[in-house]
């Protein structure tokens, strides 16, 4: 476990009075139908309950199935709660309310521990010990089986690695007891496999719209390829090649061809000194691309590159998927409540200022510092806002607001940002940037390929998810063969 992923939780006890005690951890499981779908659902329900708060999630996990090990892989995640007096007092009426979601949500009386369409358990409350026997949903906390759960203790320890089981012998912490599971220590239950531990998982749709099935992708597997749609008539190296409907339709079923599984579709250039467009017009722009795309039959994860909340809601409703957020959620602050209220991925990158004002900021006492300072101050502003941590992705913004010497100074610290930032993915788009050009004395933004491809090999060999590029068949080459070196486990 990255030490890094403690402090956002501790960030998150200093703002709970009680402390620990009044934090509640739900583990959410499914392995039947739209699992993402399911999962984002029940999250909607336990906001809206009386009482109770969402504070944070876990990332999402791919977990083999156990106890009953022949049925389809479940998607896990755990949540974090913060719970009113008057929850605490009545923890056995919290689970009733669990079991009455579970119930709406489709599951139904089926094998034990067998298939379900969700699965929510109270694991832990603070340091409480509960054995509550009576009544119609009988009460054990801390579970009974959480220490044997790979799919409990993983997603749950990214939370608060620090928790301490207060029943077993030597109050273990999660880390110890991830631990423990992980080296053979402990036995797991059957079915349970080192060589199958949970694998985390993005998601490349969004939780309640977008695509119809709630597709995943395994993280660390292969570097995902953003390719960049700009429907603008002035973005810095493509402006007004794509501006028609038919020639971005086109464009956008290309570079799935060529390799992208991501595409980036933007209504405003963000250029150094590149002027505000207004919501309506960047809206039709952004709109009429989205739904020709759908229209054509494309089924790839599109993001909406906006730092508008209004465009983000409207590209979402004509079948966007993500939102890329040059500003990190700082220009609009409504942007959080759209990701919030569509459960939609959301990637925050690092910006000073405006496209107006951003060169003039590129002043840092330590580039690196700052700018990983910044990605995690504006996830936990998102965390707070009520966007699950497994929607959030984070970017350094090589290019706004840095200079040449800035710009490789991040990409040369790349991976220790990937590490501080844990567990959130990470995009980096360096792809036909000014710093690029300077280098190789090249001024012609489409001539820079080589430049590009030496870029996100860098960022890939430093632990980089995604890359955003223009080029998306050459880049995808790239990746491929960085991938083999980088990211295949070495068979000999």
């Amino acid at each position: 476990l990255d030490p890094s992923w403690q402090q956002p939780t501790t960030d998150l006890f200093a703002m709970a009075d009680g402390g620990r005690d009044e934090l509640c951890y739900v583990a959410l499981g499914s392995n039947v139908g739209d699992r993402l779908r399911h999962l984002s659902r029940s999250i909607k329900s336990l906001v809206h309950l009386e009482g109770v708060e969402l504070l944070r999630t876990s990332s999402l996990y791919s977990t083999k199935a156990q106890y009953v090990s022949d049925q389809p892989a479940f998607l896990n995640a755990v949540v974090m709660l913060r719970l009113s007096p008057g929850r605490l007092a009545d923890l056995q009426g919290l689970l009733s309310d669990f079991k009455r979601i579970e119930d709406d949500l489709g599951r139904r009386p089926g094998v034990r521990r067998g298939p379900r369409v969700i699965d929510l358990d109270m694991v832990a409350v603070g340091q409480r010990v509960l054995n509550i026997t009576e009544g119609q949903y009988p009460l054990q906390v801390p579970h009974l089986l959480m220490h044997e759960r790979d799919f409990v203790l993983v997603p749950m320890a990214e939370l608060d690695p620090k928790w301490c089981h207060p029943t077993l012998s030597g109050a273990p912490s999660l880390a110890d007891l991830v631990e423990r599971l992980k080296s053979g220590a402990a036995n797991g239950p059957a079915g349970a496999s080192l060589d199958l531990w949970p694998v985390q998982v993005l998601p490349a749709a969004g939780g309640l719209m977008g695509r119809k099935e709630g597709a995943l992708w395994r993280r660390g597997e292969q570097t995902l390829i953003m390719g960049i749609l700009n429907i603008t008539p002035d973005s810095f190296s493509d402006g007004g090649d794509r501006f028609e409907t038919t020639a971005a339709v086109q464009a956008a079923k290309e570079m799935i061809s060529d390799g992208a599984h991501i595409l980036d579709i933007g209504g405003e250039s963000t250029r150094p000194g590149a002027a505000e467009v207004a919501v309506e017009e960047e809206v039709t722009r952004v709109v009429r691309v989205i739904k020709g795309i759908r229209e054509a039959g494309v089924d790839a994860t599109i993001s909406i590159d906006t730092r508008k909340a209004a465009v983000a809601k409207a590209a979402i409703e004509a079948g966007a998927d993500w939102i890329n957020d040059v500003s990190g959620g700082d220009f609009d602050s409504a942007m959080f409540d759209v990701a919030k209220e569509f459960l939609a991925p959301i990637i925050l990158m690092h910006m000073k200022g405006t496209p107006q004002t951003m060169n003039s900021l590129a002043v840092y006492t330590s580039v690196v510092d700052e700018v990983g300072d910044h990605l995690l101050r504006q996830r936990r502003k998102a965390e707070a806002a009520g966007v699950p941590s497994w929607n959030i992705m984070l970017d350094p913004g090589i290019g706004f607001a840095k200079d040449l010497e800035q710009n490789l100074t991040l990409l040369r610290h790349c991976g220790e940002l990937v590490s501080r930032t844990q567990p959130s993915p990470m995009l980096i788009g360096a792809s036909r940037k000014r710093f690029i050009g300077s280098i190789l004395g090249e001024p012609d933004f489409k001539k820079r390929t080589f430049g590009n491809a030496a870029a996100t090999a860098i960022a890939i060999a430093a632990g980089a998810d995604m890359v955003r590029v223009h080029e998306v068949k050459e880049m995808a080459q790239t990746a491929k063969v960085c991938d083999r070196i980088y990211k295949v486990p070495e068979t000999s």
